[in-house]
């Protein structure tokens, strides 16, 4: 008999929430593949159109609940809709791939992406910081099994909460082959983005965290001697109910302000496919995120073979190995030189490159819906 497992992705905003997105898309597209489990998933409207060939490869339900990312109104749809429909639907377990396990009739696994507020509580409000004190640890000791997207997670959660070590599991990310699409399609995506030059990549999402101040001092820098652009893709950043704002309207003026605005390109959210281009363009990713719980990005750019200088701090250098550069997230100078570094050496770019693609493999071998199901036969056992 199948295992029935209900997925609450009402937090899922598509292109709002950031990494989290292709996390649980990731998995879900792999667990639907199996035999040995159904899946009823619980979702926004803006998840169905944006991921239709998914919603429709599971019993998808649309909450009552409009585009966008409406907080209040979500978090009483969680307590009130949702556990009706967990009932009705009669799942075994159901699964809160957003961090938060509301109220729950039936048995309940919760995913932790990062504990982001422990370390750096300037980045969220007041309000903020005390409902994720508040529901932080009381939704992950609620929950029968808590999976954690990276080691590094895993032991920050189990340290601060003090949780039993065997109900907290590491569920890494799908780490998906990338197809870098043909040189003449990416010619098309060069062209029509406007990038005539060779240039640094950083595909990351506009919040305080991801450190697109330190990046853009370090280019300019690179860029007095080096003919180069400066590529920024992600989300703008939602800046909703106290998280913190999107560092877009600043990021723009540093880059006005250093003088070199007019070298970097601010895509805002691309497409799967658009993204697999620019991996395949860029000379090589820059990634000075100063807190990741995993860094899928680092690891998508790697599979494709595209350098990686990463950031040596929190999930990173677990993640990376010995598959790219690690550079302190906040020394500007060291950025600078391991940037110009690679723009200088096509032998040490291609050496990178090669490290980068066996360490993506070795990450790719590793199967999380394994430990991902056996979490579902826990919580429900």
């Amino acid at each position: 008999m199948s295992l029935k497992v209900g997925v609450n992705l009402l937090w899922l905003v598509p292109g709002v929430v950031g990494g989290s997105e292709g996390y649980a898309t990731g998995l879900l597209s792999r667990l639907v593949e199996r035999d040995d489990v159904a899946v009823s998933a619980f979702g926004l409207p803006g998840f169905v159109t944006t991921h239709a060939a998914l919603a429709n490869a599971m019993h998808t339900v649309v909450a009552p609940l409009p585009h966008g990312r409406h907080v209040l109104r979500r978090v009483f749809v969680e307590n009130s809709w949702l556990p009706r429909k967990l009932k009705r639907t009669g799942v075994d377990v159901v699964h809160h791939l957003g961090g938060i396990v509301p109220r729950s009739p039936v048995p309940a696994v919760v995913t932790l992406h990062d504990l982001q507020y422990l370390s750096y509580p300037e980045y969220f409000s007041v309000v903020k910081r005390r409902y994720l004190g508040v529901m932080q640890g009381a939704s992950l000791k609620r929950a029968r099994v808590v999976t954690a997207i990276s080691e590094f997670t895993r032991v920050q959660a189990i340290e601060h909460f003090g949780l039993d070590p065997n109900n907290v599991v590491v569920v890494p990310p799908i780490v998906r082959e990338i197809a870098v699409p043909a040189a003449s399609q990416r010619a098309v995506v060069r062209k029509e983005l406007g990038l005539t030059r060779d240039f640094v990549l950083y595909p990351a999402a506009m919040y305080p965290h991801k450190n697109h101040a330190t990046l853009m001092r370090a280019f300019a820098v690179v860029a007095a001697d080096h003919d180069v652009d400066l590529v920024l893709t992600g989300a703008t950043g939602a800046g909703a109910w106290g998280s913190a704002l999107s560092t877009e309207v600043s990021v723009r003026a540093l880059a006005s302000q250093l003088g070199v605005e007019e070298r970097v390109h601010m895509l805002g959210y691309v497409s799967t496919e658009r993204l697999a281009a620019l991996y395949g363009e860029a000379t090589m990713v820059a990634f000075p995120s100063r807190f990741e719980g995993f860094g899928l990005p680092v690891v998508e750019a790697m599979s494709t073979g595209c350098p990686v200088i990463a950031a040596s701090a929190t999930a990173l250098p677990g993640v990376v190995g010995d598959g790219g550069v690690l550079v302190d997230p906040d020394d500007i100078d060291g950025w600078a030189q391991q940037i110009s570094r690679l723009l200088a050496d096509p032998a040490a770019r291609h050496a990178q490159s090669e490290a980068g693609a066996a360490r993506a493999r070795e990450l790719a071998a590793f199967d999380p819906v394994e430990p991902l199901l056996s979490a579902y036969r826990r919580a429900v056992a």
